[in-house]
């Protein structure tokens, strides 16, 4: 007689900070500069290869964010018009509203949400631990890969957490 083993579904959470503005002085709407969209790309690139496929793309409400959703679906063939933009992934956003959020978002099992620092950071730091206790810094354009029992959780596990210059590597022919 065989022995069952049952798979507990998980979710793949992906938290990306968006790439750098322009200046404000420049452009007040502070789209992504030239080289973060050449980042963003990058990143896009190496999803592409990793195989990621979403169920759901996430943005803070602000231009970069934005942009830097639209250019991570695209290149995953997620379509444009389902990226949901939400206030509670800015940058000064709470964490509770964050994963509130993110929980609604059921039955999605793999997300990606874009969004700002320090939030990301601290929703970071929440899923894996519960709380602000874990320093988890995303460089602008940097990429974190947890997978979560379910939403709200604080037992997430942290696969991965890259930056710019780890995301080139990776794409690299």
């Amino acid at each position: 007689m065989g022995v069952l083993f049952f798979m507990e579904a998980v979710m793949d959470v992906y938290l990306m900070r968006s790439g750098a503005g322009l200046p404000s002085d420049v452009d007040q709407a502070r789209p992504l500069s030239p080289v973060a969209r050449g980042q963003v790309q990058t990143a896009a690139r190496v999803f592409v290869r990793l195989g990621v496929t979403l169920d759901a793309v996430v943005c803070a409400r602000t231009l970069r964010a934005a942009q830097t959703a639209e250019i991570m679906a695209q290149a995953l063939s997620f379509p444009g018009k389902s990226i949901l933009a939400d206030a509670s992934f800015a940058g000064r956003g709470q964490v509770d509203a964050a994963m509130d959020f993110l929980a609604g978002l059921a039955p999605a099992r793999s997300m990606l949400c874009c969004g700002h620092a320090p939030l990301l950071e601290h929703l970071a730091s929440t899923l894996v631990c519960g709380g602000p206790a874990a320093r988890i810094h995303f460089e602008p354009g940097g990429i974190g890969h947890f997978e979560a029992p379910e939403l709200p959780t604080r037992a997430a596990v942290l696969h991965w957490l890259l930056g710019p210059a780890q995301l080139r590597l990776l794409a690299a022919p």
